[in-house]
């Protein structure tokens, strides 16, 4: 059992990981919690290391079972793969359903949620690999400097962070191996609010 605040603090780590795509480290996991102590929060973390629910690494914090963190878990479906690299011609079906901590959908409707599979490294600088799980949320319209599922005018579809300047609509890749895609009718699919990191 976890104490009230040991809960705060597993869903921060839990929070954390889906807004940012990564585990935090000791001083960004106190920065979200208010906790000037490094060493507070390094207690905290050998206790859910001790109770199984963490493995610390070299890199970060490492989540052991997901099943332990996300008490309160919905479904949403998996459309499919889509690249993180150069645009593909249509999704893959997938007949299969992913479950995501519900409170990754305060506010939203749930209806509106959908998930997808990276295939490819162009957005590997935002902390989406090749194999990770992109939650978005349907929606046609998106701010610059967003990370939108977007439609081509040839009907292909990618994933890439939106941009608008002087040289018109940009996808714009996370990786300098890959170039931006200037685009005339962008049509917009969903925008990205969390992954799933694989390990």
């Amino acid at each position: 059992m976890l104490t009230k605040k040991q809960r705060k603090v597993l869903n921060a780590i839990e929070e954390f990981i889906f807004e940012k795509g990564y585990s935090p480290s000791v001083r960004e996991l106190g920065k979200k919690l208010g906790l000037s102590s490094p060493a507070t929060v390094h207690n905290y973390l050998i206790t859910f290391e001790k109770k199984g629910y963490i493995k610390r690494v070299k890199e970060g914090i490492r989540i052991i079972d997901k099943s332990l963190l996300f008490k309160e878990k919905i479904e949403i479906p998996l459309v499919g793969l889509v690249p993180a690299g150069y645009p593909k011609e249509v999704f893959e079906d997938m007949v299969e359903k992913i479950e995501i901590p519900e409170w990754i959908a305060t506010g939203k409707n749930k209806e509106n949620l959908f998930c997808i599979q990276i295939e490819g490294k162009s957005m590997i600088d935002a902390y989406i690999d090749d194999g990770d799980i992109v939650i978005l949320e349907k929606t046609q319209t998106a701010s610059p400097g967003e990370m939108v599922l977007a439609l081509l005018d040839d009907g292909s579809i990618t994933l890439k962070r939106l941009k608008s300047g002087k040289n018109g609509i940009l996808l714009v890749p996370e990786n300098p191996d890959f170039k931006p895609i200037k685009v005339e009718n962008l049509r917009i699919i969903g925008k990205v609010i969390g992954v799933i990191r694989k390990y």
